[in-house]
């Protein structure tokens, strides 16, 4: 996929995909005493907001509370980490073509939905043909648009399929 380096983070953030808890106190608010990255069997978030969500809609986020919620409860193919680093999310592994015009993804093979289905490449790919999707009008479509077709595409002169990404049978996001 073509994309410009300085917004794959961005992409990441928009992209969010599996929904999970944080953590590792215990259903009745306990530390359960494993600190050595072991999460408790029981995952539970308490959150309280004093602003109105606007929208959880991936592709039509604007408001920095709807930003910061989703990116509380969701993960793209990448995330920021500690000291706010980028590391993996969902991809596991990333390779750049030698033009530097091909990104290929591969994802982690156990990132599941909030209803236990598996996150697939394919829902990467919906995700970001609705984004770009005039009808859907978001406001940060023109984020796409080193994507081959992006502006095309919203400028209404192809169609989402012809987006400039594709998801292979081997669970790669290309």
């Amino acid at each position: 996929m073509m994309i410009k380096k300085r917004y794959l983070w961005f992409l990441s953030a928009i992209a969010i995909l599996a929904l999970a808890g944080c953590g590792n106190q215990s259903s009745s608010g306990q530390n359960d005493g494993n600190l050595k990255g072991q999460m408790a069997s029981d995952q539970v978030v308490n959150w309280s907001e004093t602003q109105d969500l606007v929208t959880l809609d991936p592709s039509k986020l604007t408001e920095p509370i709807d930003l910061t919620m989703t990116g509380n409860v969701g993960e793209g193919l990448y995330r920021l980490g500690n000291h706010h680093k980028i590391e993996p999310g969902i991809a596991t592994k990333s390779t750049i073509s030698k033009d530097g015009k091909t990104y290929t993804f591969t994802l982690r093979p156990n990132a599941k939905w909030s209803n236990g289905e598996t996150v697939t490449a394919q829902d990467f790919v919906y995700s970001w043909q609705r984004t770009i999707n005039p009808k859907t009008a978001s406001q940060y479509g023109y984020i796409y648009d080193g994507i081959v077709n992006a502006n095309r595409i919203q400028e209404g002169k192809a169609t989402p399929s012809q987006l400039g990404v594709k998801a292979s049978a081997k669970r790669n996001c290309r």
